[in-house]
């Protein structure tokens, strides 16, 4: 049987652009707080498999690593896994940036091997689904004395050939404010048409911008969801853990 979560994008945040496609996915919201020097990641939790569809934790909370995941969740015929990649890289030395890097070094020739798998057993899906279309993981935390975001991505082309994908931002003044990855166009609407989104609080704001993708893609989003907090010295409070069950998260 192959597990597919589907496929995420990212869309950047700042003051005067924005950075999305449309695509297909589950629904992840990064968001840094400049004001109050917090993180907040939101995570629905739906894993479509097959025919039939579970609940799955999207978010690893490791000591100084914390990733969220969006796109191609598994692949059994391969052995392909995306969040035990993730949560290998998080095991790795090195700050966060550099376990960001590890995992894509880590995952890029099996994230390949199972494109390729897809695309020749098949091939309406692959190009439905990955062709052209991130998968992500956002990995969050502590850089030196900042809060920060690096998110590393894998694409593939229509013939199933693999390139990387990275964007990076922090609580610095001038760099951009977070990401949604997967799911993002009634987001995007949102933010575009209310300007004060902020005055809700990141982590409200995070759940609802979630909670639109879920209501508008029932199909390929879902509850619960999972939602955490790292503060300025890295603490994190988890706010809700969906499927992310305390054995697991620890």
């Amino acid at each position: 049987m192959i597990t597919r979560a589907r496929v995420g994008v990212v869309f950047v945040l700042t003051g005067t652009s924005l950075f999305s496609a449309p695509v297909h996915a589950t629904s992840v919201v990064a968001l840094i707080d400049k004001a109050n020097h917090t993180l907040v990641i939101a995570a629905d939790c739906r894993v479509t498999r097959e025919l039939a569809w579970g609940s799955e934790c999207k978010i690893i909370d490791e000591p100084g690593c914390t990733v969220a995941i969006a796109g191609l969740y598994e692949e059994k015929t391969t052995a392909f896994n995306l969040r035990q990649l993730a949560g290998a890289a998080c095991q790795y030395p090195g700050d966060l940036r550099t376990k960001a890097e590890t995992f894509l070094r880590l995952s890029k020739i099996p994230y390949e091997r199972a494109v390729r798998h897809i695309r020749d057993t098949d091939p309406s899906e692959f190009r439905r689904t990955l062709e052209n279309k991130p998968t992500e993981v956002i990995f969050a935390g502590l850089q030196g004395s900042h809060l920060a975001l690096f998110v590393r991505g894998l694409v593939s082309d229509t013939k199933g050939r693999v390139t990387t994908e990275r964007y990076e931002s922090t609580d610095a003044a001038k760099s951009s404010i977070g990401y949604f990855a997967g799911l993002n166009r009634h987001i995007r609407e949102h933010v575009s048409s209310h300007g004060q989104w902020e005055r809700l609080g990141y982590p409200v704001a995070a759940r609802q911008f979630v909670e639109m993708e879920i209501k508008a893609n029932p199909d390929l989003a879902g509850p619960p969801i999972s939602e955490l907090e790292i503060d300025s010295r890295g603490t994190v409070r988890w706010l809700s853990r969906g499927a992310c069950d305390t054995s697991e998260t620890d």
